[in-house]
């Protein structure tokens, strides 16, 4: 009788844990990969948005480049803007600058025109500005193109998860 009760709740616990079913998000079984591979995306305005739309592109397609019959389109407005990140007299000649990239993104089925999802996402990154001209523009150019990487992967990440819902 003694081993009999723990055995049916041991029983029982496999029976309740089994109902549960837990995937990851990019696992072969959900076909988010597929899914993913179908989306187009809409042109680019400037030169960060296209390193942003192009890093997208590889995300989605796995370096396959962009669908010729997309299921999805993605259009994006997207908005770069430098600052200064400290106050003046804290510098000491190195100025730390401060690249906020914003975008707002659509996702529409292509078949029935509604859209399917939407999101606004912002990602910050730093760099430091010299007395080397040169340097600075490179500099600024470095964090617009982690800007645009950092953001890639957020909107491959909320698209996954919109057309896997």
């Amino acid at each position: 009788m003694r081993q009999i009760l723990p055995t049916a709740l041991i029983a029982l616990a496999l029976l309740t844990v089994q109902g549960c079913q837990v995937r990851p998000l990019y696992s072969s079984q959900t076909g988010t990969q597929a899914y993913l591979a179908s989306v187009g995306i809409k042109p680019a305005d400037d030169r960060v948005e296209q390193e942003l739309r192009n890093r997208l592109i590889f995300l989605y397609s796995g370096g396959q480049g962009e669908p010729s019959n997309p299921e999805y389109t993605l259009d994006m407005s997207f908005k770069g803007t430098p600052s200064r990140a400290l106050r003046e007299e804290l510098t000491d000649g190195i100025t730390a600058q401060r690249y906020t990239a914003q975008v707002t993104y659509t996702l529409r089925d292509n078949k029935t025109k509604e859209v399917i999802g939407s999101g606004k996402r912002t990602v910050v990154t730093f760099y430091d500005q010299t007395t080397q001209e040169f340097a600075n523009i490179r500099a600024l150019r470095d964090a617009e193109n982690r800007a645009a990487h950092q953001l890639a992967e957020i909107i491959r990440a909320d698209t996954a998860s919109i057309l896997t819902r």
